[in-house]
């Protein structure tokens, strides 16, 4: 089965039911004669309103622009390009659906008889004839016949377009104005037609009608704006997941309709042509509203992620599941069909936003009171990444003299009490302070007093395991609970492996040989990462952990089957997915060679590197796991039996038929050596279960203590 997730502002209202299209024609051609004008100074406010008069401007055929070689109508270098063109429309009553599709450099807007119906890579909301663009975008067409493209339902076309005379007007923005070495302008416009009349041009070769039916669960979005990354728009968001039968674009969103809010997400994706989402669900008065489909619990803030350079289309989703199997908390993953204002938007990734929840990163609720004792110690969420920083380290980056950057996700800024504010800073703070000669105490505390060791050791072997060139400096995640609820810094949850796992043709981040931290990648590493990684106790513990990965999360076969089960979800979309975005074959920044020319291959690639990568780790990962039975004082052979083993949430200890041993305590001990409680009292509690699930992931010993003796069973949590 497959989910098909649509964003619709009414479900009648704006999606195409392109059942009942008889063909598609083409009624403006790139190389049809347009009005132009040179964009060196402000064109008219009203200059792309039908009644306009554009009889000063200039004449030429398209495309427009210079410097590709590709261009009919060459201009001088400028900040930007406005076109108008007029079209006839025979009959209205007959067009079901309006596709425009765009080849440009660098951005555009375009408008059909004065109303805005697409725009890319710019988010000015009326750009003016110098406004930046997001960033730089290059022509396709003449490479490889692909373009972007947006489509128009029913009631959008009977809203703008008209019968008889019709006006297409777009301007087109460059990157670095007139500096800029090329410019191109190439847009068509075609109609799918519900009879078999033929009233307009032929599409082209390369026109590919739309193809709207689904084995996953197909996501419908539509928005009252175009999109933008600044501010959040309003939509509705619309989820079509049959149970019994493929979903198709014009199915009842059987699994989820209501209100959203959507803006873009991301920093280098943003020059993507397919981009990425985060949307906010909304009750009918725009307030936050929590809700749960498609298998994720209760929330409100969700993520769309478009791979568009991850050709495989799963690293995310692959190392969020490692992540899981290792015991630690990680975004649920849902694959999707995506369609956005009526147009196809390819395979998406439906993920949960981090954030604090009981069902996502579960440390305490802060409150505006919460400022004194216990309640002040948790829960805080804090990271390192591209932005402003919200208060910088008293210590630089490792090699490179600027301070270390933290950005407080949970509380949100906005909101947060001084108090609270200053206790985390102050908390890390005495960390750092700690880890800058880690053989003294701080604060009355050594460095592993003050964060969880493990979850550190398992951030490290994940960035190692996808060699993944944003590891350690970027998307890193920290969280702490409470004092009494342990009150430690823990790293994670994991997040943003697009570049991972041989994606990356920078920072040697292709290769499968050598330790992607030490190869020091541009934007600086927190420096207590090199203590943590020189150090005898962490490096035993990554050992440790390592050893027990590869027999279960990380076992080459298991990651490998994981690869496996996603291709076969995945592959009824594959070809829709590539036909939208053809990317396969292509450089796409910053895929390394060699590239794949079919997805077969990109996952042979995938697979293969892992490979090598794993063999790699297993001879060079630092340390000796020193959690052995000779350094806990084992006495003799164990007269019980535990199982599960590995175990999750409890252990059952049954005890052979003639023990009689009284039984002083029973204790989980760590690769630090310490003592956790599980049970204590004079009573053999025979095939009794034990509560582990408070325990953190990884491997320990299960002591049972008795007057006289230490009896000692490896028990393994995942």
């Amino acid at each position: 089965m497959r989910i098909l997730i649509v964003l619709t502002l009414s479900f009648f209202s704006n999606f195409i039911l392109f059942s009942q299209i008889d063909h598609w024609e083409t009624v403006v051609y790139n190389s049809d004669s347009w009005q132009y004008f040179i964009g060196d100074r402000e064109p008219p406010t009203n200059w792309m309103q039908p009644n306009f008069n554009d009889n000063n401007w200039k004449t030429g055929r398209g495309g427009f622009g210079y410097g590709d070689g590709d261009d009919v109508t060459i201009i001088q270098p400028t900040y930007s390009l406005y076109l108008r063109h007029n079209f006839l429309i025979t009959d209205l009553a007959a067009i079901e659906a309006v596709i425009l599709q765009a080849d440009y450099d660098d951005a555009f807007v375009a408008y059909l008889n004065g109303v805005e119906i697409a725009r890319a890579n710019i988010d000015v909301a009326v750009p003016k004839f110098d406004s930046e663009t997001i960033t730089d975008h290059e022509a396709t067409l003449y490479v490889d016949n692909t373009l972007e493209s947006t489509s128009l339902s029913k009631p959008t076309i009977e809203d703008l377009l008209r019968s008889g005379e019709n006006v297409l007007a777009i301007s087109i923005h460059n990157r670095f104005g007139p500096a800029s070495s090329d410019m191109t302008a190439n847009f068509f416009l075609s109609v799918g037609v519900n009879n078999d009349s033929q009233d307009y041009r032929p599409t082209l070769d390369w026109f590919i009608e739309p193809v709207f039916d689904s084995e996953l669960p197909i996501v419908r979005i539509t928005t009252s704006q175009s999109v933008n990354r600044d501010i959040a728009v309003q939509g509705e968001l619309g989820v079509i997941n049959n149970p019994i039968k493929e979903n198709a674009l014009f199915d009842f969103p059987n699994e989820y309709q209501g209100d959203i809010s959507i803006k873009f997400r991301g920093q280098s994706s943003l020059s993507f042509p397919k981009k990425n989402y985060s949307i906010e669900l909304k009750d009918i008065d725009g307030n936050d509203l929590d809700s749960a489909f498609l298998g994720f619990p209760n929330e409100e803030d969700f993520i769309l992620h478009g791979p568009y350079s991850d050709k495989s289309l799963m690293r995310n989703v692959l190392v969020m599941d490692l992540a899981r199997k290792m015991g630690q908390y990680a975004s649920r993953t849902q694959y999707v069909d995506l369609f956005l204002n009526g147009a196809y938007q390819g395979i998406y990734v439906l993920m949960e936003k981090i954030k604090r929840d009981k069902d996502r990163v579960d440390v305490a609720k802060l409150r505006e009171i919460d400022i004194a004792g216990d309640e002040l110690t948790g829960g805080y969420i804090f990271k390192i990444d591209k932005g402003d920083p919200d208060w910088f380290s008293r210590y630089n980056f490792l090699q490179e003299n600027a301070r270390l950057k933290y950005q407080l996700v949970y509380p949100d800024i906005d909101k947060v009490q001084p108090e609270q504010f200053n206790y985390i800073q102050s908390y890390v703070d005495s960390f750092e302070r700690a880890m800058v000669n880690p053989n003294l105490m701080f604060g009355g505390k050594s460095f592993d007093e003050y964060i969880d060791l493990t979850s550190f050791a398992e951030a490290h072997l994940l960035n190692e395991l996808g060699r993944n060139v944003d590891g350690y400096r970027l998307s890193s995640y920290f969280h702490k609970k409470k004092d009494t609820n342990g009150g430690k810094i823990h790293a994670g949850p994991v997040w943003d492996f697009n570049l991972a796992f041989r994606n990356a043709d920078y920072c040697d981040g292709a290769n499968t040989e050598g330790f992607i931290f030490y190869r020091l990648c541009d934007g600086g590493y927190p420096f207590w990462w090199d203590v943590l990684l020189r150090n005898d106790q962490f490096q035993s513990i990554v050992k440790c952990r390592w050893d027990e990965l590869r027999a279960t999360a990380f076992h080459t076969d298991s990651i490998f089957a994981f690869i496996d089960a996603q291709a076969a979800i995945l592959s009824p979309s594959i070809e829709q997915n590539f036909n939208q975005w053809n990317t396969l074959g292509r450089y796409v920044w910053p895929n390394p060679n060699p590239l794949a020319n079919r997805y077969e291959e990109e996952l042979s690639l995938l697979k293969n590197w892992l490979n090598q990568r794993l063999k790699w780790l297993d001879e060079n990962i630092v340390g000796a796991c020193e959690m052995t039975t000779s350094t806990l004082n084992i006495v003799e052979e164990n007269p019980f039996q535990v199982s599960p083993n590995p175990a999750h949430d409890y252990v059952k200890i049954t005890f052979e038929e003639n023990y009689s041993e009284e039984i002083l305590a029973i204790h989980a001990i760590n690769a630090l050596g310490q003592r956790v409680p599980l049970s204590i009292g004079t009573s053999i509690f025979n095939a009794s279960n034990y509560d582990v699930s408070f325990l953190n992931r990884g491997v320990y010993f299960l002591e049972i203590q008795t007057e006289r003796k230490a009896y000692l069973e490896k028990i393994v949590l995942y």
